[in-house]
């Protein structure tokens, strides 16, 4: 089988920093059919090749980047790759996903996947063009920002590149750095720090070549398809015009939107923060990635000191906003900028941010503690005097920057109230508002995640009661299935809301010639696919334990708005979910299922 033929490049760049070694290896070719690539590509090679017991931050941890099939194709939103690791704020598998540029230039240099191992004992950046690579040192980018050293790359290569960065918290392996592509970001997790730990300051990608898809015919009827069905979605038209932020209001008067570090689900002046504000007063132009019809991203005036900034998203909003109680748009553009010219993950820095307000209102902390900072709820101005100290990694930011987990484990008094999952803070949906979305963020392989499953759809269509606990193990598992297809084939999810899974099997199948008699076929291979993700962290030693929430989700009654007086049912809905999905009553799946999966446990 030419996979070459077939939407893939059949290549694996291997970078070895410790020794200097540059070699490629071919796809394992026996396994794309199961694994499509992307997300399954990443869990089968850190799975398979990755020993147990990596300390995240040592050189044998595996930073795999990774294509889809349909990555540089012309397929709507085909610019998406992933990052796979073991992450340093949880211990877990961990992979993200990123839009901009660098995916498909990394496939039209020839390579599905690229692993990097070891560690240099100096900084460098990896160069990449086309089939040629090479290790260079990097001393001259060290404690540059993000756009600084993106700015000096194309300097020093030309406008014809694309890179991969990460900036001082990445350098300073701090839990919340991520890798950043312009002002697009693989974010959650700590990719940055694992990135740093390998004295690895850029990637530089530059390729000339192209995709080759199976069947030209039958993959231009599935192309047509798709566009048509993403071009009449009203929700793709929504968010091409108010940016992912659209959906801010929906969720506050569902009583899902969490403020003041989760402490209730709804945000008074929720209507100053909304993608209609936003759009009034601050954005100025739209911004696609490569291949994308939506263009989701939005441009900003700058303000009156040049600042300006790509968003914000949704996520970050709630994060810089009604988590930390601010409405001031300003402030959280200002809060935004910090993060991307800098290099932390917005979620997370958003929830560290919440998590040391309420610390200080509680006397938990002490502004002593806080280099003389007074963090309080809806202080604007020291919201941003903490976050540049953690993007900086200077004074209290240098263990501010290490994430929610970390600050509890030095008080523990406040550990109740410490918002996140496996050591991952929790995204914009509050739990307790919404039950199918809880189970997610329990069980989601890298932590709290909205990404790997979480049915939204229970907040948004109104077909399912969001309070209810009901049917939401088998909604979760549908979802999760079709989550891990998407991120396999390398698309972003926002065509999804136009595009239906047959859709996207029809994509997959013309581009690829892999014989998936049906959609359930592609089903079956997400969750192949995350129960891979899900061997890594039992060998890693999660289970049942791991698969939990917050004493303010489990025990503590939300207060006021919709979901008043609510607490989350976890534990049926974990009984019923690893009842589906095969695995046995701790959350190991069994050796039956795996067979039935056709993965053989190493």
């Amino acid at each position: 089988m030419d996979l070459r033929q077939r939407a893939y490049c059949d290549q694996i760049l291997r970078v070895d920093l410790s020794r200097g070694a540059i070699h490629t290896t071919p796809l394992p070719d026996k396994a794309m059919p199961m694994i499509l690539g992307g997300k399954g590509l990443g869990a089968h090679l850190l799975y398979t090749e990755q020993k147990s017991g990596v300390d995240p931050l040592s050189p044998e941890n595996h930073l795999i980047f990774h294509n889809g099939p349909l990555t540089g194709t012309t397929a709507p939103t085909a610019g998406r790759f992933g990052c796979t690791t073991r992450s340093p704020a949880t211990g877990t598998y961990s992979d993200s996903y990123c839009g901009g540029y660098w995916g498909q230039m990394l496939k039209y240099a020839g390579y599905d996947a690229l692993v990097v191992t070891g560690a240099s004992d100096q900084p460098v950046m990896l160069v990449i063009d086309d089939d040629y690579a090479e290790i260079r040192p990097a001393g001259h980018l060290l404690g540059l920002s993000i756009t600084a050293t993106a700015h000096r790359l194309r300097e020093e290569f030309g406008h014809d590149w694309q890179s991969l960065v990460i900036g001082p918290p990445g350098e300073k392996q701090r839990n919340l750095a991520g890798i950043f592509n312009d002002s697009r970001a693989l974010a959650r997790g700590g990719g940055g720090a694992v990135m740093g730990s390998k004295n690895l300051k850029a990637i530089l990608t530059r390729g000339n070549g192209y995709v080759q898809v199976y069947d030209k015919e039958k993959y231009q009827r599935a192309l047509q398809l798709a566009f048509r069905a993403v071009r009449m979605s009203s929700e793709v038209t929504l968010l091409g015009r108010e940016g992912t932020i659209n959906i801010l209001e929906i969720i506050n008067v569902m009583g899902a939107l969490p403020t003041r570090n989760f402490q209730r689900g709804q945000f008074e002046a929720a209507d100053e923060v909304s993608g209609a504000a936003f759009r009034a007063h601050h954005w100025v132009k739209e911004y696609a990635c490569f291949g994308c019809p939506i263009a989701c991203g939005k441009y900003t005036h700058p303000l009156e000191d040049g600042v300006f900034i790509e968003g914000p998203e949704y996520e970050t909003t709630f994060a810089m906003g009604p988590n930390c109680g601010i409405g001031d748009r300003e402030t959280i553009i200002r809060l935004n900028w910090y993060c991307d010219e800098y290099g932390l993950d917005t979620i997370s820095a958003g929830g560290v941010l919440g998590f040391v307000m309420e610390m200080f209102e509680r006397g938990v902390i002490t502004a002593g503690e806080l280099d003389g900072i007074q963090p309080r709820f809806g202080d604007c101005a020291s919201a941003l005097a903490l976050l540049e100290k953690m993007a900086k990694v200077e004074g209290c930011g240098e263990w501010l920057a290490q994430g929610v987990a970390a600050i509890a484990r030095q008080y523990p008094q406040a550990d109740p109230f410490a918002m996140h999952v496996k050591g991952l803070e929790m995204p914009a949906y509050h739990p307790s508002a919404a039950k199918g979305t809880a189970l997610a963020y329990a069980v989601s392989e890298r932590g709290a995640c909205h990404l790997r499953g979480a049915p939204l759809g229970e907040l948004f269509s109104g077909a399912a009661d969001p309070l209810a606990i009901e049917g939401k193990a088998q909604l979760f598992r549908d979802h999760q299935a079709d989550r891990a297809v998407w991120n396999s084939a390398c698309l972003c999810y926002f065509p999804s809301y136009g595009m239906n899974l047959k859709e996207l099997w029809q994509l997959i199948t013309a581009a690829t010639g892999f014989d998936y008699p049906t959609v359930a076929d592609l089903e079956l291979l997400g969750e192949r696919v995350s129960t891979l993700a899900r061997l890594f962290n039992v060998r890693e030693g999660f289970s049942r334990p791991q698969d939990t929430l917050p004493a303010r989700n489990l025990s503590i009654p939300m207060t006021g708005g919709p979901a008043d007086g609510q607490v989350v049912e976890l534990t049926p809905m974990l009984d019923e979910y690893y009842r589906i999905m095969g695995w046995d009553e701790n959350g190991i799946p069994s050796p039956k299922r795996l067979h039935q999966l056709n993965i053989y446990d190493r």
